[in-house]
């Protein structure tokens, strides 16, 4: 029997199972939620999301697929110039498929190649591959819901029309939520929504094209929107971020009966918490407390993360003693792990939302292999310990990566919190309690 054409190769699934246990345990603590809404393998279908930390979307979504399929995703065309032609190779080989646009600077020569990239994305689709897109065409650094171009709506509705609109086309809506966008080790989850079959709108999309697109599309982003964090008072987004990240955002979750260290659950909460705050926009008294209090965490050089999880003297001095031990075996574990960590840095200036992007892509599914086979061929030309060093490596990059992490955190958190004891904070504490009190009282 022959292979299906969506059925990926080998090399691919091997590949793809790599890059998701680094994902899945060294970058974030992923919860895929509503994987029965997913189309049977080989169904005609599009995946379309919110769009928000890079890179990571795609990978993150493309991730949560059953292992044998060969999903596309439609990407900026920049990426591949900027990454050069062996790399570009290989993202095409990935799945990654280059979409020219004007807004981004590409010349008219450079945009009649999306003829190509069209025709390529059809035939994969008529293949029983699955479509990942983004039809904000870039993603936004907030927690926030950018608008929807309509090209995705034409492109579904063509690929129905190339089988004489005799197959159905589903769209699945999906949605991103990151617990930190730019901290390793935190939890994301992704959803996949119920899927809408087009095939009520065959009829339409016949002869009034864009009334069928733009009702597709208001269904579409209504499920997506139901799925995510959309904080659209932007005039007050840090204080909102700020408010849901605090002390009054973690009870606020207990009291609605979630657990503020479980994400979906958080999640809810700050759906809850942002609607009640929608009648604050105007109200600038309101944010005044909120706008002190920021400024005053913001002097001491410490978060309301610190402040949650404050410590006494005795704890931090024991604390840094135990670190002042672990000291030489944190030192160790930094090779390779700080490349990880600084590699990323000056590449992210103008972007800080590339920042994992670059941290997991390069460093780390590139990054770690290369540091092993290194390491190996050192010690084997240098000490003749081949087998030695390999068995070794094999054996301790994962728990000194995470210990490599997790001390430093714990270090930082500890300097942080010395920094709060010695501020004697008594007068922001007071400020907090008598602001989140009367909080309690108005939301």
């Amino acid at each position: 029997m022959a292979k299906e054409k969506y059925i990926a190769s080998w090399g691919y699934r091997i590949f793809k199972t790599y890059v998701r246990f680094l994902n899945e345990h060294l970058m974030y603590k992923m919860i895929y939620q509503g994987r029965e809404n997913i189309p049977a393998q080989g169904e005609l279908c599009m995946l379309v999301s919110n769009h928000e930390n890079c890179a990571n979307d795609p990978l993150n979504l493309l991730l949560g697929l059953e292992n044998e399929t060969h999903p596309y995703v439609l990407a900026r065309a920049d990426a591949f110039e900027l990454v050069g032609p062996v790399l570009s190779k290989f993202f095409l080989w990935l799945g990654m498929l280059p979409t020219f646009r004007a807004e981004f600077g590409t010349s008219p020569e450079d945009m009649k190649k999306n003829e190509e990239t069209m025709n390529t994305m059809y035939g994969k689709i008529m293949d029983g591959n699955r479509l990942i897109i983004y039809p904000a065409g870039i993603h936004t650094p907030k927690h926030w819901f950018n608008d929807f171009t309509f090209g995705y709506t034409h492109m579904a509705f063509t690929a129905a029309k190339m089988t004489g609109f005799t197959k159905d086309f589903k769209i699945v809506p999906c949605a991103n939520h990151y617990e930190d966008y730019f901290e390793v080790g935190t939890q994301c989850i992704i959803r996949y929504g119920e899927p809408l079959s087009l095939q009520p709108w065959y009829e339409m999309y016949q002869t009034k094209p864009r009334t069928a697109q733009r009702e597709v599309n208001k269904i579409i982003r209504e499920r997506i929107e139901a799925m995510m964090l959309d904080i659209r008072d932007l005039d007050h987004y840090e204080q909102i971020e700020w408010l849901r990240k605090s002390a009054f955002g973690q009870n606020y979750c207990r009291q609605n009966g979630g657990n503020p260290a479980f994400l979906p659950d958080k999640l809810a909460s700050d759906r809850k918490l942002v609607e009640g705050l929608k009648s604050k926009a105007e109200d600038e008294p309101f944010w005044q407390p909120i706008n002190e209090i920021m400024e005053e965490e913001k002097q001491l050089g410490i978060t309301e993360r610190d402040i949650i999880g404050k410590k006494n003297w005795a704890q931090t001095i024991i604390a840094m003693l135990v670190q002042l031990a672990l000291l030489p075996l944190w030192i160790v574990s930094l090779y390779p792990n700080i490349f990880h960590y600084l590699i990323p840095y000056p590449f992210v200036k103008p972007d800080p939302m590339y920042t994992n992007s670059v941290r997991f892509i390069v460093p780390t599914v590139f990054g770690i292999p290369l540091f092993f086979l290194f390491t190996v061929l050192i010690c084997g030309l240098v000490w003749g310990l081949w087998w030695q060093s390999a068995a070794f490596m094999l054996l301790a990059t994962w728990p000194l990566s995470w210990f490599a992490l997790h001390n430093g955190k714990w270090m930082k958190a500890t300097w942080r919190n010395a920094k709060l004891l010695i501020a004697k904070s008594q007068d922001l504490m007071a400020k907090r309690e008598t602001l989140f009190e009367n909080l309690r009282n108005e939301l």
